[in-house]
C-alpha cells in the first residue's frame, strides 16, 4: 500500500512549509549554557550583581504567616512523605559509593514532588500576601503552564528564536517598576561586561533553516497583562550556575517579547524599563533571580546602556537524606533534616514585590486554604 506507514519517508527540510533561507539559532528551556551565567550576561548584555535587589531585601520582613514553620513543613512532607503515589523510580547511584548496586525503590517520582512543594508554597505565599495587602491579590493571577511563551530578534548578523518553557507564571495589572533609579542607568555605559571571545554566545543554540518566528507573552492580555516573576521548575541535573544562566536567558525573551508589543519598533534604549523576576526551584533549593532590560541592543556589549541582573542563588530549603544501606548504621529510610524558613521569606519578598502595600484588618487564618 502506498500510506503503509512502515515504508513512510520523511520530507527533507527544505521540503517543509516552514523553511526559510536564512537559517535561525533557536533556544529553548532545554539549551544548557557551557559557561553559564558569564556565557547568559554576555548574550543578554547584562551587568551582573550577587544577592537581592535593596528594593526587594526590604520587603523580606514585611509579610508574615502564622504558623510558618508549621505549614511550610507540611507542605513538605505532603511532597515527600505523605503522598501514596509508589511508582518505580529511576535507578540510584550514589557518588559516594558508586559501585554499590542500590534495589531497585517504589516511591514518589521527582517532577510529582516538586511540583507539589513548589505549588503549595506558591499558594501559601500568595495567599498570606493577599490577606494583608487585598490590592495585591486583585491585580495578580497566578497561571500554572502557560503556553506560547516566544519572542525574536537580530544578535550581531544571527536570527535568534526563543520557545520559553515556563511552569508557572505571575502577572499583575501593572508593571514592575525598576530595581535601579534612572541614575545608575545612565552610569552603566561605563560597566565592562566579561567577554567570551573568541566563543560566540549562541554556541549551544541549535541552527537550523526549518523555524516558525512569534512573538507572544503567553497569556490573556485583557486584564492581568504584565509579567511579575516566572517559575521554572528544575527537575535536572544542572548546576546552580546553568540553572541561573537558564532563568536569566527566559526573563530577557519574556522582556523582550513585552518590548515589542509596548513599544513596536524601538531599536536601542527603552523609554522605561521592564523588569522580570524569576524564581527557580529544584527539589529542596531556591534560586532567584531579577532582571532589568534598559535596551535590546544587544550587538555592542562594550557601549551604550546595559541590562542589569541580580543572581540570589542556592538557598537551601531543607536536607533530604537518601538511604545508604552499605553503611553500618543502615540508614534504610529517607531523612528530612535541616529547614531553613529563610529561602520561603525570600519568596514571600519576591511574589509581594512592587504592590500598593495597604494594611488590612484581614486575618491571613481566615484566608489559608489548609495544605
Amino acid at each position: 500500500l502506498a500510506d503503509d506507514p512502515r515504508f513512510y519517508v520523511p520530507p527533507k527540510g527544505e521540503e517543509k512549509k516552514n523553511y526559510r533561507e536564512t537559517p535561525a539559532f533557536l533556544y529553548n528551556r532545554n539549551c544548557r549554557f557551557i559557561e553559564g551565567t558569564k556565557q547568559a550576561c554576555f548574550l543578554t548584555k547584562s551587568v551582573r550583581y550577587d544577592g537581592m535587589p535593596e528594593s526587594v531585601q526590604q520587603l523580606i520582613d514585611k509579610f508574615e504567616v502564622p504558623d510558618e514553620s508549621r505549614l511550610v513543613q507540611k507542605a513538605i512532607l505532603k511532597s515527600q512523605i505523605w503522598d501514596s503515589t509508589r511508582e518505580k523510580l529511576p535507578k540510584r547511584r550514589d557518588p559516594e559509593y558508586p559501585r554499590y548496586k542500590i534495589d531497585r525503590e517504589y516511591g514518589i517520582p521527582l517532577e510529582k514532588r516538586l511540583n507539589m512543594l513548589s505549588f503549595d508554597l506558591l499558594r501559601m505565599a500568595d495567599t498570606a500576601i493577599a490577606s494583608q495587602y487585598p490590592e495585591i491579590g486583585r491585580s495578580r493571577r497566578l497561571i500554572f503552564y502557560p503556553n506560547g511563551m516566544a519572542t525574536f530578534f537580530k544578535y550581531s548578523d544571527s536570527l535568534l528564536s526563543f520557545y520559553l518553557g515556563i511552569d508557572a507564571a505571575i502577572t499583575s495589572t501593572s508593571p514592575l517598576p525598576p530595581f535601579v533609579p534612572e541614575e545608575l542607568v545612565e552610569s552603566s555605559s561605563s560597566e565592562a561586561i566579561p567577554s567570551l571571545y573568541p566563543i560566540s554566545p549562541t554556541i549551544d543554540f541549535l541552527k537550523t533553516n526549518n523555524y516558525n518566528l512569534k512573538n507572544s507573552i503567553g497569556f490573556s492580555e485583557i486584564s492581568c497583562k504584565f509579567p511579575h516573576t516566572l517559575i521554572l521548575l528544575n527537575n535536572d541535573d544542572w548546576s546552580e550556575d546553568e540553572r541561573q544562566a537558564r532563568a536569566l536567558v527566559t526573563a530577557m525573551g519574556l522582556a523582550v517579547a513585552q518590548v515589542k508589543k509596548t513599544y513596536p519598533g524601538i531599536k536601542d534604549r527603552l523609554p522605561t524599563p521592564i523588569s522580570v523576576q524569576v524564581i527557580n526551584m529544584s527539589e529542596t533549593t531556591m534560586n532567584f533571580t531579577y532582571f532589568q532590560l534598559n535596551t535590546i541592543d544587544f550587538d555592542n556589549s562594550e557601549a551604550g546602556v546595559k541590562n542589569f541582573v541580580w543572581f540570589d542563588t542556592g538557598n537551601v530549603l531543607f536536607e533530604r537524606r537518601l538511604p545508604q544501606p552499605w553503611k553500618r548504621d543502615k540508614i534504610l529510610e529517607t531523612s528530612l533534616e535541616n529547614l531553613d524558613l529563610d529561602p520561603f521569606k525570600k519568596l514571600l519578598a519576591t511574589v509581594g514585590n512592587c504592590a500598593e502595600l495597604e494594611d488590612s484588618s484581614t486575618q491571613f487564618k481566615e484566608k489559608l486554604i489548609e495544605l
